[in-house]
Protein backbone atom coordinates (compact mmCIF):
# COMPACT_ATOMS: atom_id res chain seq x y z
CA UNK A 1 0.00 0.00 0.00
CA UNK A 2 1.16 3.56 -1.00
CA UNK A 3 1.75 5.99 1.44
CA UNK A 4 -1.05 8.24 -0.35
CA UNK A 5 -3.30 5.45 0.07
CA UNK A 6 -2.05 5.15 3.54
CA UNK A 7 -2.74 8.66 4.24
CA UNK A 8 -6.20 9.15 2.63
CA UNK A 9 -7.59 6.00 4.78
CA UNK A 10 -6.52 7.74 7.36
CA UNK A 11 -8.06 10.96 6.78
CA UNK A 12 -11.26 9.23 5.53
CA UNK A 13 -11.52 7.30 8.47
CA UNK A 14 -11.10 10.39 11.01
CA UNK A 15 -13.74 12.28 8.76
CA UNK A 16 -16.12 9.84 9.48
CA UNK A 17 -15.51 8.96 13.12
CA UNK A 18 -16.43 13.06 13.47
CA UNK A 19 -19.85 12.60 12.76
CA UNK A 20 -19.80 15.03 10.26
CA UNK A 21 -20.78 13.05 7.42
CA UNK A 22 -23.83 11.96 9.39
CA UNK A 23 -25.30 15.12 9.64
CA UNK A 24 -25.11 16.76 6.26
CA UNK A 25 -28.04 16.24 4.13
CA UNK A 26 -26.94 15.74 0.62
CA UNK A 27 -30.10 17.47 -1.28
CA UNK A 28 -29.32 15.07 -4.40
CA UNK A 29 -30.79 12.84 -2.39
CA UNK A 30 -34.08 14.28 -1.91
CA UNK A 31 -34.44 16.36 -5.90
CA UNK A 32 -35.49 15.72 -8.95
CA UNK A 33 -38.43 12.85 -7.40
CA UNK A 34 -41.76 12.59 -7.72
CA UNK A 35 -43.69 13.22 -4.29
CA UNK A 36 -46.67 10.88 -3.56
CA UNK A 37 -48.92 11.80 -0.43
CA UNK A 38 -51.40 8.30 0.23
CA UNK A 39 -50.79 6.96 -3.22
CA UNK A 40 -51.51 10.46 -5.01
CA UNK A 41 -48.55 11.93 -7.13
CA UNK A 42 -48.44 15.50 -5.48
CA UNK A 43 -45.56 17.26 -7.42
CA UNK A 44 -41.88 17.13 -7.64
CA UNK A 45 -39.42 17.52 -5.64
CA UNK A 46 -36.65 20.62 -6.47
CA UNK A 47 -35.47 22.02 -3.63
CA UNK A 48 -34.00 21.22 0.07
CA UNK A 49 -34.51 24.14 2.31
CA UNK A 50 -34.10 24.51 6.16
CA UNK A 51 -34.74 20.43 6.26
CA UNK A 52 -37.74 20.67 4.50
CA UNK A 53 -37.99 19.51 0.91
CA UNK A 54 -39.81 22.16 -1.38
CA UNK A 55 -42.29 20.34 -3.96
CA UNK A 56 -43.81 21.98 -7.04
CA UNK A 57 -46.96 21.13 -8.34
CA UNK A 58 -48.77 22.78 -11.76
CA UNK A 59 -50.42 25.27 -9.54
CA UNK A 60 -47.95 25.61 -6.27
CA UNK A 61 -45.23 25.04 -4.29
CA UNK A 62 -45.10 23.28 -1.01
CA UNK A 63 -42.34 22.67 1.75
CA UNK A 64 -42.93 19.74 3.33
CA UNK A 65 -40.63 18.90 6.57
CA UNK A 66 -38.35 15.66 6.36
CA UNK A 67 -39.69 14.09 9.49
CA UNK A 68 -42.74 13.94 7.38
CA UNK A 69 -41.18 11.52 4.83
CA UNK A 70 -41.70 8.12 5.03
CA UNK A 71 -39.91 7.02 2.54
CA UNK A 72 -37.14 7.90 -0.27
CA UNK A 73 -36.28 6.17 -2.83
CA UNK A 74 -37.28 6.29 -6.45
CA UNK A 75 -40.21 8.37 -5.55
CA UNK A 76 -40.36 10.15 -2.33
CA UNK A 77 -43.16 8.99 0.21
CA UNK A 78 -44.87 12.07 2.89
CA UNK A 79 -46.81 10.81 5.75
CA UNK A 80 -49.97 13.42 6.97
CA UNK A 81 -48.56 16.67 7.34
CA UNK A 82 -49.89 20.23 7.52
CA UNK A 83 -51.17 21.18 4.04
CA UNK A 84 -52.00 25.18 4.75
CA UNK A 85 -48.19 25.57 6.71
CA UNK A 86 -46.46 23.56 3.83
CA UNK A 87 -48.13 26.23 1.00
CA UNK A 88 -47.60 28.90 2.81
CA UNK A 89 -43.44 28.01 3.34
CA UNK A 90 -43.64 27.05 -0.37
CA UNK A 91 -45.03 30.40 -1.64
CA UNK A 92 -42.35 31.82 0.41
CA UNK A 93 -39.56 29.82 -0.81
CA UNK A 94 -40.96 30.37 -4.43
CA UNK A 95 -40.67 34.44 -3.52
CA UNK A 96 -37.02 34.56 -2.07
CA UNK A 97 -35.87 31.99 -4.44
CA UNK A 98 -34.70 34.82 -7.48
CA UNK A 99 -34.59 37.67 -5.35
CA UNK A 100 -30.47 39.23 -5.19
CA UNK A 101 -30.01 41.17 -2.06
CA UNK A 102 -27.17 44.46 -2.34
CA UNK A 103 -24.90 46.10 0.18
CA UNK A 104 -25.09 49.82 0.51
CA UNK A 105 -21.99 49.68 -2.14
CA UNK A 106 -24.84 48.26 -5.12
CA UNK A 107 -22.23 45.21 -4.84
CA UNK A 108 -24.59 42.28 -4.83
CA UNK A 109 -24.63 39.68 -1.69
CA UNK A 110 -23.83 36.06 -1.87
CA UNK A 111 -25.93 34.04 0.12
CA UNK A 112 -23.25 32.04 2.14
CA UNK A 113 -25.71 29.61 3.88
CA UNK A 114 -24.12 26.30 2.95
CA UNK A 115 -26.94 23.96 1.82
CA UNK A 116 -28.44 21.18 4.64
Amino acid sequence: MSIIDQISGFLRKKYQESGQKKNKLDAREYTGKFVKHNGADIGESVALDNNRVVVKSKEYYMSIPLENITANTDVIAVGDFDRDESLKFGKEWSEKRDTLKFDQNGMMILDTQKPQ
